[in-house]
């Protein structure tokens, strides 16, 4: 599984989690107000929440004073905090659309509904009725968990989900016990409001009905946390939750061993451990605050190894120390970097072949559509129409380009073909204004081509003396990698002059560079070769750029410039001499042209073909808002071209 999607499956479990916990904690707490009169003793149960959560000061900062309404807006629906349902909806959605072709068509319709109906909500709309609106939230959480549950395969995306879905439990239990009424360890409480404050401990967890089966009318602040803590058959219990995560951590591992994995193992069964041989007499020994911060400690931990070991990501933070006991740190989201540009592109491409006679048996193959995610770029959305219909099928070709195969038994004059979607795409920016390193790690694409075969030469890709002699000039300058691929760069740019018409799609690497003539094709062919024969990998990359009005060439190299100086294909465009940036759009790599021609086929029958082709792309958004018009960038159209003649 790509390390994005696990990532995805991952913080998808964490957010609705989150969701159903807040919904819940909020419905329970508003309701025991409800009993309390005096408005001004609702301050500090708001206040013990927020603090235990970190975000207090976050807040003060919008609201000031606490009160129940404010407390409630600000759980609810407040865009400023990372936390409120809304946002963690939100976010549990934005994840399911980065994957969406792999959940089920229920598990996507459903999450998709709840963040529907929770983005029309007004404050004036919550407090009408903030009981049945938090159980509606609630609710709908748990449909959501059973309608993935139950319709799709229990995968290690399921596996992913669960996690991330423990580890959110077991750190919510954990937050919740940090209560003052339990930290004393008084064998009874005292005061009514006291019994009340365990009574809604137990409701925040869904727990009650389960505690009074066990200890039947005994509550007491002891027992809760020995519930809570170390009951092994309890769900929300964070041994049971232990336990689990121990499990999936295993499972991932068999089929992956190594110091990384045995690492995270260690980490679950020690966690696991810790809480299987534990007892409360122990926890209240050591202080219930001091275990609590220990328990979320070791959840941070694990998420933070998880991260590095499965999503090839730095991780999420490590927990800071807090000022006070209370004072923890804000609980952790995945979050875009503050520094990342983020464009929408809409792109159209139509071709049409004619033929000047009936032909029969034409199969037609496209590679005009995006992978559903490529680095920092996603498919949002695609549409296509064809005339006339044909029997159709989708598969992925070895170098993880999405391939759609037609078959028409029988063609009159012409196949008409258009097809439209939107990209999102990113670009990470340094505080300098320039463009950071970015790109795709190899274990991040579908491509099962080993690295090593872009080290070889092919026929459009191939060797001459001068080429030769070139590289072995750069060579001897004993540059990096880094500095001898953006060396090539600016010599092709500056070697070659943009010139339609001089070359055709057949024309070799040799031939261009013979000519200093060509077009981007020709110039991600010459840098290609440069780069194979200075033995560094690189590939062909088809896809598209505003402005251009036809698709779009450049080429990716294999670099070290990843985390730990981890490799990753970095994208330059030799052409317009620039590394690649958020306005372009990957559709295809390969070894060169032919690997990714846009269309590509053969018919039965004598008759002669002509292909026309139109590409246009309108950017609507562009920034950290989507609240830019859209601007038409390109409508050009493209001459008619013969078949087999389609060059980039």
């Amino acid at each position: 599984m790509l390390s994005r999607t696990a990532e995805a499956f991952f913080w998808i479990g964490r957010y609705v989690e989150r969701a159903e916990y807040t919904a819940r904690f909020a419905k329970v707490h508003y309701d025991l107000l409800l009993e309390i009169a005096d408005t001004v003793d609702h301050a500090p149960i708001w206040r013990w929440y927020l603090e235990g959560n970190g975000e207090l000061s976050l807040y003060e900062k919008l609201f000031g004073r606490l009160d129940s309404r404010s407390v409630l807006e600000f759980l609810a629906l407040a865009p400023q905090n990372p936390n409120s349902l809304h946002n963690l909806i939100h976010a549990a959605r934005s994840n399911a659309r980065s994957i969406q072709d792999q959940l089920s068509s229920e598990v996507w319709t459903h999450l998709n509904e709840f963040y529907l109906a929770l983005r029309g909500q007004t404050a004036e709309e919550l407090w009408q009725g903030p009981h049945r609106a938090l159980m509606q939230v609630q609710n709908s959480c748990y449909t959501l968990d059973g309608v993935l549950g139950s319709t799709m395969l229990h995968d290690d995306g399921w596996v992913y989900y669960r996690l991330g879905k423990y580890v959110e439990r077991a750190g919510r239990t954990a937050r919740l016990l940090d209560h003052p009424v339990l930290i004393k360890s008084a064998p009874e409480p005292g005061a009514l409001p006291e019994f009340h404050q365990c009574l809604a401990i137990l409701k925040s967890a869904s727990a009650y009905e389960a505690y009074r089966k066990v200890y039947r009318a005994d509550v007491s602040p002891r027992t809760i946390v020995e519930f809570l803590v170390f009951h092994p058959r309890f769900p929300r219990a964070i041994h049971f939750c232990a336990w689990l995560i121990r499990q999936m951590l295993n499972r991932l591992s068999t089929a992956n061993r190594g110091p990384e994995t045995r690492e995270i193992e260690r980490l679950g069964g020690q966690f696991s451990s810790d809480l299987e041989f534990g007892s409360v007499e122990d926890v209240y020994k050591m202080g219930l605050g001091p275990f609590l911060t220990q328990v979320i400690e070791q959840l941070d931990r694990i998420a933070n190894s998880l991260a590095r070991t499965y999503f090839r990501s730095a991780g999420y933070g490590e927990p800071a120390a807090a000022e006070t006991p209370r004072r923890r740190t804000l609980m952790h989201t995945l979050a875009p970097p503050s520094n990342a540009v983020r464009t929408v592109l809409s792109i159209r491409h139509q071709f049409t072949y004619r033929y000047n006679a009936p032909v029969s048996e034409v199969h037609t193959l496209m590679r005009l559509f995006p992978p559903q995610r490529y680095g920092l770029q996603r498919r949002l959305d695609v549409r296509w129409h064809l005339d006339p219909p044909a029997d159709h099928r989708q598969f992925t070709d070895a170098f993880g380009n999405p391939v759609w195969q037609l078959d028409h038994p029988r063609i009159e004059r012409e196949i008409d073909c258009t097809v439209e979607l939107r990209v999102e795409t990113q670009a990470v920016y340094l505080v300098d204004g320039s463009l950071a390193f970015q790109g795709v790690r190899p274990q991040e694409s579908e491509c099962a081509v080993e690295p090593a075969e872009f080290t070889r030469l092919t026929t459009l890709v191939d060797r001459s003396e001068p080429m030769a002699i070139l590289v072995d000039r750069f060579k001897s300058r004993r540059l990096s990698s880094i500095e001898l691929v953006e060396s090539f760069m600016h010599q092709v740019h500056a070697h070659m002059r943009y010139e339609p018409g001089r070359t055709h799609v057949g024309t070799k690497a040799s031939e261009a560079f013979t000519h200093a003539a060509g077009v981007c094709q020709d110039y991600a062919h010459v840098m290609l070769s440069l780069c194979r024969l200075a033995g560094l990998p690189a590939r062909y990359v088809s896809g598209y750029l505003p402005g251009e009005g036809r698709m779009h060439a450049w080429v990716e190299a294999l670099l070290p410039v990843g985390p730990a100086h981890g490799q990753i294909w970095v994208a330059y465009d030799p052409t317009h001499q620039r590394r690649c940036d958020e306005r372009y759009v990957t559709v295809a790599v390969g070894r060169d042209y032919r690997d990714v021609a846009p269309t590509s086929g053969y018919y039965s029958g004598d008759a002669g073909s002509k292909l026309d082709v139109n590409v246009s792309v309108v950017m609507d958004a562009h920034g950290a808002t989507d609240e830019r018009p859209s601007t038409l960038l390109t409508s050009q159209s493209m001459p008619a071209l013969h078949d087999g003649e389609q060059q980039q």
